[in-house]
């Protein structure tokens, strides 16, 4: 075969695998978003979205590279929240409705409002547009964000 016939076919081959291996990534990431879908059904709380951190960052894996950054935001956020939450002894449970639950200290309360508020910011908040679109556009998933 000449040189010119091998680059040819090389070429080819490239073109044909490129887009595959990008669909097989956007295919894994969808079906890991529709997997664990009933996760982002919250009831507003955020309470299931710390519980299942380590099936969001199994999500986040498969994301597609162009979503990394909004799902280390995200995912950043949502930990701190819960490092706070755990290092004060509770559950998330314990603490909706914005009420301190008497086990928790005041500079602990602090603490999980202000990890509370980030998860809420602007910052965060545009993360989440970012991954709910994707998930609309790509996946054609619904996922409340």
């Amino acid at each position: 075969m000449s040189p010119r016939r091998v680059g040819a076919v090389l070429t080819a081959v490239v073109l044909l695998a490129g887009p595959t291996a990008c669909g097989d990534q956007e295919a894994d990431y969808c079906a890991a978003l529709k997997k664990h879908q009933s996760i982002f059904s919250d009831d507003g709380t955020g309470e299931s979205l710390v519980e299942n951190l380590s099936a969001l960052t199994e999500i986040s894996d498969d994301a597609p590279d162009d979503l990394s950054d909004e799902w280390q935001v995200f995912l950043g956020a949502l930990g701190e929240l819960r490092d706070k939450i755990t290092a004060a002894g509770v559950k998330p449970a314990d603490i909706v409705g914005g009420v301190r639950p008497d086990s928790v200290s005041e500079a602990d309360w602090a603490e999980i409002k202000a990890a509370a508020n980030e998860l809420a910011s602007p910052t965060v908040a545009d993360a989440l547009t970012g991954i709910d679109q994707q998930a609309k556009d790509v996946c054609k998933l619904q996922l409340g964000l």
